[in-house]
């Protein structure tokens, strides 16, 4: 995700990051600083992100303006991850009911 997606988006507006599982702060650290990470990650210790969403690893989730997911997927489905985002951006500045 780091080149795929984060440096291509985060100069449009995209925020992102990512959530170390059962992870100390530490923990989360080091992983993110290993795989060479520049996106903020945050540590779920106890898991509760992790339950609240269902979720799988890696989890990917795209929320738009109005705080809506438009894309959660337990895959990383570069298409359609790419495709969320970009749809998000574009519908900035104008009505976002569609989304």
């Amino acid at each position: 995700m780091e080149r795929e997606v984060w440096q291509r988006f985060k100069d449009k507006g995209l925020k992102a990051f990512a959530i170390g599982v059962k992870e100390s702060s530490e923990q989360a650290s080091s992983w993110a600083g290993q795989h060479g990470l520049t996106y903020p990650v945050v540590a779920d210790p106890q898991g509760e992100i992790f339950r609240r969403f269902g979720a799988a690893v890696p989890y990917h989730i795209v929320i738009d303006r109005d705080l809506r997911i438009v894309l959660s997927t337990g895959a990383f489905e570069k298409d359609a991850l790419i495709g969320a985002i970009e749809d998000v951006i574009k519908s900035k500045g104008r009505e976002r009911n569609d989304l």
